[in-house]
């Protein structure tokens, strides 16, 4: 960054980036000198062959080739590795040493030339072997080598390259006139550009009129995101680099103030005491998460064959070629009748989607119309009876082709095509069109009505409509509810990883009485968005503004947990930012951070949003543990900033997604029955024993440093004299004061706490009895804490004068849970029989 400037021409390689081509060649050019400096002075020749001698002169002039090659290459490399990002100026002199470089290249091509001139000539009357497989090398070397840099030369020609550097002349001269002809001819040229690109990577389809349009209006979108920026592709990777590392930081920052109401970030969203998690106790709301969870299967069988050998690769190919009629001759149990179109051959996607049903048992499943058509802004769907919960279903399928990414990617706003509307209804234009297309489909087709008078017997016309779809399908099942809702007023959509970019504010409102929404974790598409991509653009330039550390080090250190010396310097001091060079070039390019895309309305996820979060486990020396899952009530608006992270791609696919539901089911499954443990522990394994003070020594010297006693607390047998007393009790039990009643109740938990984190719960201490007033009590300055195991072989009394909360014991959770005292505790703990040889303090 900025592209270099050759033969008058920008192109779209910076100075900084031929560390590692250059190196390449570098390597390259040291084998081939070694190989054949041995081969032509350690191997004899046949001095009285033309040939031979020939080729000896030959091979010792390209020996000077490689030798100057090298001097370049070496050269290239150290120039490219100065200075940093923005600061051009250490590597002004790289342009210089690639004219001395491209004019060794003419001379290889020459000497390439001339090899095969050999070789046609001498190669069948030479018996020299040696000879001949020296030219042969030579002569391959070569045409790798300028092979690789035409490739080069290929990949970073910009189209463009030549008005941009007269645009930057004339706006250093300040001719308007001409600056603003410059600046149109170089949108127009960007976007032609953008264009060729796109048709090129479909060069397989079919041109349509629609495809045009959506070819025209990605490229616009492209080239209004790159407009007036002096940015390679590199320079992206560095951002992304940098920008997940500031991230990073600023949530380590926030976590560290003092005042702060953020107790946590879970999948990088911010957790307060106002967060609102899934009561999945109440009946009601995990009916629903159930419900979220099925019809999640409806969403995956949408993507047909690919998806189910992706899950499943030999078993599925297997199941599938069995069922096939193309391999199987029987009739099989699949062959029902169902409408299909445009499906392959083998009817491989219509097998697939019901052997995502008939794997899970689910038999009451009957599909009854299946589209495998697939083009720009015409989406594959396929319409399912489900008996068994009374339901007609309409699943639409996610992002599978190049057509589809063209659907994707047409993000403008559009007006929903609904009459009634309460304020203005925005969508993302790709998927309008889209579910536009499929209602019409349902309507011509009379799709719909055949669902519902499927089996009058079992009173399917009574049965309710849900429409589902993940990623492309989701936008489009969310803007098709609003388009079916007038005449299924009882419908609901379950949208599944959403595009971000979909609602407007009024229609994102509407729509939360019908749709549900799922996210799963850092997913990068229900944060992508036209607005979203204008603030990710200003972030990414401002990190890179910010960095003073070379590219080839920042991606470097991406690969290795990016290590904090790669950072920007993230303080808000202006005098605390390193100071440039007083002659440095830094970023010429006239447009600066105030540049913005075109004006767009915001839109935003559809409906209610069930944001499902995990935390990270640290790693420890074997390994790392399973991260917990939880599900909590996410803010549509709250998806407004694209959080860098290796999981953003993973975890939008449709069978992450799926796991990622089913991972709450099953932690929330484990808290359940941790709680019934707890409940019924203390009245199977509750023992009261007395050790004296010699037995708790012993303990004492014999346990488990690891252990949380001996990690963070430290025990004190001088609490009491003479005797001790342990108790088995699956918590840390903490009496808040001496003086409290026996009788007064627990306070409740936090809600704030969660399940995988200890809790200290104040109870009422032991009182002792008259018989034992003889025994002297020691003061309690402080809360004492006796931290207990289930069972545990010598259990120890622990002052904890310095533990205030839960988090200042690392890796107690591991030990410990919640405790709930309830009243058959307490009475049981009332039961510890006393006696002359101890008592409790």
């Amino acid at each position: 960054m900025p592209g270099m400037v050759m033969f008058r021409r920008r192109w779209s390689v910076g100075s900084d980036d031929l560390v590692l081509p250059a190196l390449f060649l570098f390597i390259l050019h040291c084998i081939w000198l070694v190989v054949l400096s041995v081969v032509l002075f350690g191997l004899p020749y046949g001095s009285d062959q033309s040939c031979s001698i020939t080729l000896v002169d030959h091979g010792r002039g390209y020996l000077g080739i490689l030798v100057s090659c090298l001097i370049c290459e070496s050269a290239i490399m150290w120039l490219s590795m100065r200075g940093s990002i923005l600061y051009t100026q250490p590597r002004e002199a790289v342009q210089y040493v690639i004219y001395i470089r491209l004019a060794i290249l003419l001379v290889e091509l020459v000497y390439a030339v001339v090899g095969i001139a050999w070789l046609v000539q001498y190669y069948q009357p030479c018996s020299d072997v040696t000879a001949k497989n020296l030219a042969l090398g030579i002569v391959a070397c070569n045409w790798l080598v300028i092979l690789s840099v035409c490739i080069t030369l290929m990949c970073t020609f910009d189209p463009t390259g030549r008005t941009f550097v007269k645009l930057k002349a004339t706006r250093r001269r300040q001719r308007n006139l001409t600056t603003y002809t410059l600046r149109h001819r170089l949108e127009e040229g960007q976007a032609s550009s953008w264009s060729r690109r796109l048709k090129f990577f479909m060069c397989c389809t079919r041109a349509q009129d629609t495809q045009s349009d959506a070819y025209s209006e990605v490229a616009s979108l492209f080239a209004e995101f790159f407009r007036d920026l002096d940015i390679v592709p590199s320079d992206i990777i560095a951002g992304l680099v940098l920008l997940r590392q500031r991230q990073r930081s600023k949530r380590s920052a926030i976590l560290d103030q003092a005042n702060n109401d953020i107790l946590a970030f879970l999948s990088g969203m911010p957790v307060t005491r106002n967060t609102r998690y899934l009561d999945l106790k109440n009946s009601a709301e995990m009916n629903m998460y159930k419900d979220v969870c099925y019809y999640m299967l409806f969403a995956l069988a949408a993507y047909g064959w690919p998806m189910y050998l992706m899950r499943k690769p030999a078993c599925g190919l297997c199941r599938l070629a069995s069922s096939c009629p193309c391999t199987s001759m029987s009739s099989s149990r699949l062959s029902q009748s169902v409408t299909v179109e445009e499906d392959n051959c083998c009817g491989c996607n219509v097998l697939a989607i019901r052997r995502h049903f008939l794997d899970r048992d689910l038999k009451q499943v009957h599909i009854v119309y299946t589209s495998c058509h697939d083009a720009v802004y015409e989406t594959p769907f396929f319409v399912a009876v489900d008996h068994g919960k009374k339901k007609v279903v309409i699943s639409i399928r996610g992002t599978l082709s190049p057509k589809d990414a063209l659907t994707d990617l047409t993000g403008d706003s559009e007006r929903l095509p609904v009459e009634e509307q309460q304020g203005t209804w925005l969508g993302h234009k790709g998927m309008v069109y889209s579910a536009e297309y499929i209602k019409k489909k349902l309507e011509q087709e009379m799709i719909l009505s055949q669902a519902f008078g499927r089996d009058l017997s079992k009173g399917t016309m009574h049965y309710g409509l849900v429409i589902v779809g993940h990623s492309l399908g989701a936008g489009t099942a969310a803007i098709l509810s609003f388009l079916l809702r007038p005449q299924y007023p009882t419908l609901h959509c379950y949208s599944y990883s959403p595009p971000g970019g979909l609602l407007s504010e009024d229609a994102m409102e509407y729509s939360k009485e019908f749709v549900t929404s799922v996210v799963l974790g850092k997913d990068l598409v229900p944060r992508l968005g036209l607005s979203q991509l204008e603030g990710f653009r200003r972030h990414l330039l401002e990190v890179l503004q910010r960095s003073n550390k070379p590219k080839w080090r920042i991606i470097a250190g991406g690969t290795k947990c990016i290590p904090k010396s790669e950072l920007p310097v993230e303080d808000e001091d202006p005098q605390a930012q390193p100071a440039a060079p007083a002659n440095s070039c830094l970023w010429l390019h006239p447009s600066d951070l105030s540049i913005a895309l075109s004006a767009s309305t915001p839109l935003y996820p559809p409906g209610r949003v069930i944001h499902v979060v995990h935390n990270h486990p640290p790693e420890t020396c074997c390994g790392q543990e399973d991260p917990t899952y939880s599900a909590l009530w996410g803010d549509n608006k709250a998806f407004n900033e694209v959080i860098i992270s290796p999981a953003m791609l993973n975890e939008h696919m449709p069978h992450m997604v799926m796991e990622g539901l089913n991972k709450v089911l099953e932690s929330e499954q484990e808290n359940s029955e941790r709680e019934e443990l707890e409940v019924t522990q203390p009245t199977n394994s509750t023992a009261a024993f007395i050790t004296t003070q010699s037995e708790l020594n012993s303990s004492h010297n014999a346990s488990d440093s690891s252990s949380p006693c001996h990690k963070d607390l430290s025990c004190t047998p001088s609490l009491i004299d003479t005797e001790a007393v342990s108790v088995s009790l699956p918590a840390l039990i903490c009496p808040t004061s001496v003086n409290a009643h026996p009788d007064a109740p627990p306070p409740p938990l936090l809600d704030s706490t969660s399940a995988s984190q200890p809790s200290l719960v104040p109870v009422p201490p032991f009182s002792s009895s008259p018989s034992d007033s003889h025994l002297e009590t020691p003061p309690v300055e402080r809360d004492s804490c006796i931290p207990l195991q289930p069972n545990p072989p010598n259990s120890q009394l622990c002052d904890d004068a310095s533990m205030t909360s839960p988090s200042d014991i690392q890796g107690i959770d591991e030990f410990i849970s919640p405790l709930r005292i309830t009243p058959s505790q307490s009475s049981l703990l009332d039961e510890v029989p006393n006696s002359a040889s101890g008592t409790f303090a």
